[in-house]
């Protein structure tokens, strides 16, 4: 096998993105793309220079010189068209969240277990270079017991933003707000770091936009570890700040702030010396900042995790971001969704 090829569904925000990342991968070629009407299909395929545009994605599953498809569209659409995937026996890529609820995520799950393909979920964030370096201390032992784990995604998303699709700040199709399409990468990074989420207690408010959805969010943790933490979670912070994740160990913190390490401090001062040139070194990175406008997307770490993904095929392995672990986040925010419904503290493992 040469190289592996993609279908894109989706043209909206995020799939010429995939498509650009795809593109710029030696060991992937775009054979296809599919959105619902011919006035973004034909111009998204004649972009990216490839073979075939539809305006019905079946029609794209059904190509056999296609290996994997990535799905780019509303949350509420991905069950159906991960199922529909599955039985065409393609490799199957999709945006975070993995689904709108639970039920729909592990629906997909087992159908792409039963047709004997991968499921990857998009949370490029663990592609970063500083993010993984963090990950490597925590699994070293660096810091020692873990403290307290932090995330802060204070964003700003203006009323325009939610009124240009029709699913945007719905629950039926969005699945949330704040919670499931901003906070949710950070989310996603903190449950990495930290580990499996015990209990928790959250309250949510929509304080600003004409939305269903929250645009307010906090909650309280408990991790199974015995460590301690917070989520804050907002489009409603003007004029919208970096995201923030701090993690704390007996031995050290670090605070990760954007896309990079802002304070890298152990006890153990050698290490922190090294740590501290590492940090240098990257400073001046520049990377997309989403906390104001979403259209502000870096390419490299989603061209990360397609990477990832051509090899899982390639090799016949997991990809680093599965289905499994694409459920965790969502199951932490359904979590403090059913808390701030219910007006009580949620234990995980949560049953829908």
């Amino acid at each position: 096998m040469n190289k592996i090829r993609f279908g894109v569904i989706g043209g909206g925000m995020i799939g010429p993105l995939h498509a650009e990342a795809i593109s710029q991968l030696d060991e992937a070629e775009l054979i296809g793309v599919a959105t619902t009407r011919e006035k973004t299909a034909k111009p998204f395929a004649e972009k990216f220079s490839v073979k075939a545009w539809y305006t019905d994605y079946y029609k794209l599953l059904q190509r056999e010189d296609i290996d994997v498809v990535n799905i780019c569209t509303p949350p509420f659409l991905h069950e159906e068209m991960t199922i529909a995937a599955a039985e065409e026996g393609k490799h199957v890529l999709v945006e975070k969240p993995i689904a709108i609820n639970l039920k729909e995520a592990d629906r997909m799950i087992r159908a792409c277990e039963k047709a004997g393909i991968k499921l990857g979920v998009i949370f490029q964030s663990r592609f970063n270079r500083d993010v993984k370096r963090i990950k490597e201390a925590i699994d070293k032992g660096d810091f020692g017991k873990l403290t307290m784990g932090d995330a802060y995604v204070k964003w700003f998303r203006t009323q325009e933003y939610y009124d240009s699709a029709a699913w945007r700040g719905t629950w039926d199709k969005e699945g949330g707000g704040a919670l499931i399409n901003q906070a949710i990468h950070t989310i996603d990074l903190l449950q990495w770091f930290m580990g499996e989420v015990d209990t928790l207690y959250a309250f949510i408010d929509t304080a600003i936009h004409r939305i269903e959805v929250e645009d307010v969010a906090v909650a309280a943790l408990r991790f199974k570890s015995g460590a301690m933490g917070v989520i804050e979670g907002s489009t409603a912070i003007y004029p919208g700040l970096p995201r923030k994740l701090e993690i704390h160990g007996e031995k050290g913190t670090v605070i990760f702030e954007g896309d990079k390490i802002k304070l890298w401090n152990f006890i153990d001062q050698e290490k922190e010396k090294k740590e501290e040139e590492k940090v240098r070194e990257f400073k001046d990175k520049k990377l997309g900042d989403t906390s104001l406008d979403p259209t502000h997307h870096s390419i490299e770490n989603h061209k990360l995790q397609i990477k990832d993904f051509v090899e899982a095929v390639k090799e016949d392995r997991e990809p680093l971001v599965n289905g499994l672990e694409g459920r965790k986040s969502l199951e932490i925010i359904r979590a403090m969704y059913k808390s701030a419904k219910t007006g009580k503290m949620v234990k995980l493992p949560l049953e829908e």
